[in-house]
């Protein structure tokens, strides 16, 4: 269930985040040729972006945190470490070969004068790349906060007793034949019952 929810809030950012584009491209009438209707859709896109994020953390928590195998937490830390560092390269290409013109504050430039956000740049920021860096990052976060949690616990405290229908019997120790100890409330209870 969990990665069905995961899944699902990430195709819905996904879609509104490609969307915001459409809103940039929009060309505003006279009474509203100073604004750009793009921050409209970011508005509109924040929280289930964050809910996205928010899931995959949750989604990558848990994931880390039922695994056994040392060597695949290690592997996958090493692999999401990589997706982010192609990602951030991706990323940087796209925009460097978007603002060939120069910065917004070059009188030479196209965007001079313009918001770092405006319609020409605003693929530098609302993309693929950009989407799927911050979930990475998102991701790998909740695997190591998994891993860092689960370090803190003792793992032996959990071993120390079992259950056994209402009996608590020491791990260390055989079961003895014929009786049972008997901790807690219902003890004189069990006991009266035999």
């Amino acid at each position: 269930m969990l990665r069905l929810s995961w899944l699902i809030s990430l195709g819905i950012s996904l879609l509104g985040f490609l969307i915001i584009g459409q809103f940039f491209t929009i060309q505003p009438e006279d009474t509203l040729e100073n604004t750009n209707l793009g921050f409209i859709g970011i508005i509109l896109v924040c929280p289930f972006l964050f809910l996205s994020l928010f899931t995959t953390f949750r989604f990558f928590f848990i994931l880390a945190g039922m695994a056994k195998n040392r060597l695949l937490k290690v592997l996958s830390f090493v692999l999401g470490l990589l997706l982010i560092g192609v990602l951030f390269y991706f990323i940087m290409d796209y925009k460097n070969g978007i603002i060939l013109d120069g910065p917004t504050m070059e009188l030479n430039s196209t965007f001079y004068n313009l918001p770092m956000l405006n319609e020409f740049t605003y693929t530098i920021f609302f993309n693929f790349y950009t989407f799927a860096f911050i979930h990475s990052i998102s991701g790998l976060m909740g695997g190591i906060f998994s891993v860092l949690k689960n370090k803190k616990r003792n793992p032996s405290e959990f071993k120390l007793f079992k259950m056994d229908v209402g009996t608590l019997v020491p791990n260390h120790s055989p079961r003895p034949k014929g009786r049972h100890f008997h901790y807690g409330k219902y003890a004189s209870s069990r006991k009266n019952a035999h």
